[in-house]
């Protein structure tokens, strides 16, 4: 009977999928890029174990994209990345539950109103020019967290948003 809503209704269970930002700036040549290096100062402590995964999905998913990585002072352009781990940040759906009856005009009706919070990791990786330090692309991204029960679903976590980030880096082979 109801069936035409369950589209709807799925739509606003599964919510959208957050799409990365790219900002570039579209005079600087990549077409001469081949070596990359990947410039961080690691934090220490547990962070530390997710920024390693982070730089290692950055270095494999550019050396798939045919990128060689290289010493810091050789490199054709540096890479360097951020993430912060914001908690309990608040849903932007809600789920309200509405009760009702109608007789004879009169009606009634009990509601509920849930508001979920996650934790969300936002990512910033930027490409820079090693002589002039000048940014010439970046890509940021915030999705929620999800819960982790083991290392490799961290690593899969991360290879996962580093490949959604870059996805519009361009390869050296396409250039």
């Amino acid at each position: 009977m109801y069936f035409y809503l369950l589209p709807f209704i799925l739509l606003l269970f599964t919510g959208c999928a957050p799409k990365a930002e790219i900002d570039y700036d579209p005079v600087y040549q990549t077409k001469v890029l081949t070596t990359f290096a990947i410039v961080h100062k690691s934090k220490t402590g547990y962070e530390s174990l997710n920024e390693e995964r982070i730089k290692e999905a950055i270095t494999a998913e550019l050396q798939r994209k045919d990128y060689a990585a290289a010493a810091q002072e050789t490199a054709d352009f540096h890479v360097a990345f951020s993430s912060v781990t914001q908690e309990d940040v608040p849903s932007n759906f809600s789920f309200g539950f509405g009760l009702g009856t109608f007789s004879r005009g009169l009606g009634t009706s009990v509601g509920t109103s849930h508001r979920a919070s996650s934790d969300e990791v936002k990512m910033l990786i930027t490409m820079l020019d090693p002589k002039t330090q000048k940014v010439f692309w970046r890509t940021e991204l915030s999705k929620k967290l999800p819960e982790f029960t083991s290392p490799q679903q961290r690593s899969d976590y991360f290879n996962e948003t580093v490949v959604e980030m870059l996805k519009e880096f361009p390869a050296k082979s396409a250039q």
